[in-house]
């Protein structure tokens, strides 16, 4: 009976705290707001699941389902932000204010991000991170942007100006390949072009034909800007290491494009023009007389100062800039 006296007086002196820690409860409880949406792809209007939304500076957060759809239970009345996150895509926010007990409607769209990520390199170590290699590997990014937004109609065009101590020289001629040198010159009686890695495969791009009667040539002028999708220029030890000792001039590793998804694009250009030769080329002279020997003669200056051929007449031609005897003609070029 003492035992049973005593719990009764705590009861009795208990029970008014355990209402009066109840009493808040309740009216949180009934206070909160409930904001519901669903989460869609901005490209495709294609519901996104496994999006996190969650509520900025507080720690209610929770995924989207299959459908997009989400629910976000005890949320403070007012103004609230919501966040939405998922990986591939941008971050979005929106600023929501709900009433106490009451719930809301919020609908997000989401675009997909484009993400640069690390350079990475393919040594014969392995592969590193470009912050990590010690060699000098110039990397021309976006090779198609460039064709499609400037006037790129060969591979000297890509290369100029690309790469610190890398100088290209346009060939003189038409069709004539371009003088590229990656690390100056080496040696005074060995080439100093550096060698040329098209997918993993090496081309020859020596000079093809003597350019004695024509200009000559190299496989250099065959490759097309766009059909690369990206260029590496190699130089230092890891050059060497990967392709030999040819490779000591440095390597230009050519990457082309290979199919991706989406629709057909054509690319077209033309180019055309005109070949003149605007020099000015001097007179020839001739001294015609005669000799004791011969009545008529072509004089040397020096038989006239030796007095052993006498001058009569002076003539004077040029043939290559009388239209009528110059082997020269205005000529056309195109590709």
């Amino acid at each position: 009976m003492r035992s049973f006296a005593v719990f009764s007086r705590l009861l009795a002196l208990g029970a008014p705290l355990f209402l009066a820690s109840a009493l808040p409860i309740r009216s949180v409880s009934a206070q909160a707001a409930t904001v519901a949406g669903r989460v869609t792809a901005t490209e495709t209007r294609q519901p996104l699941a496994e999006v996190r939304v969650s509520v900025v500076g507080a720690t209610l957060a929770t995924l989207t389902d299959s459908q997009g759809r989400y629910a976000l239970r005890s949320v403070p009345p007012g103004r609230v932000e919501l966040r939405v996150q998922r990986v591939g895509y941008s971050e979005r926010t929106r600023v929501v204010t709900v009433a106490a007990g009451a719930s809301a409607i919020e609908d997000f769209e989401m675009a997909r991000a484009v993400v640069q990520l690390q350079d990475v390199v393919t040594t014969a170590t392995g592969m590193q991170r470009r912050v990590e290699l010690g060699n000098t590997v110039a990397t021309l990014g976006d090779v198609n942007k460039r064709v499609e937004q400037t006037s790129v109609s060969s591979i000297s065009d890509l290369l100029v100006a690309k790469s610190p101590g890398m100088t290209v020289l346009p060939g003189n001629n038409t069709g004539s390949p371009p003088v590229i040198r990656v690390r100056g010159l080496n040696s005074l009686s060995l080439s100093n072009a550096p060698i040329f890695i098209i997918d993993g495969v090496r081309m020859n791009s020596s000079a093809i034909g003597s350019g004695s009667t024509s200009a000559a040539t190299s496989n250099l002028t065959n490759l097309d800007p766009h059909e690369i999708e990206d260029i590496e220029i190699v130089k230092g030890p890891s050059a060497a290491t990967l392709y030999g000792t040819d490779a000591a001039n440095g390597v230009i590793v050519i990457t082309t494009k290979r199919g991706h998804a989406g629709k057909t694009q054509w690319t077209w250009n033309a180019e055309a023009g005109a070949v003149t030769d605007p020099t000015t080329y001097l007179t020839a002279y001739a001294l015609l007389g005669h000799t004791p020997t011969a009545p008529t003669a072509r004089c040397l200056l020096i038989q006239v100062a030796a007095k052993t051929c006498f001058v009569d007449s002076t003539r004077s031609l040029n043939i290559l800039n009388t239209d009528s005897l110059t082997p020269l003609a205005r000529g056309s070029r195109n590709q």
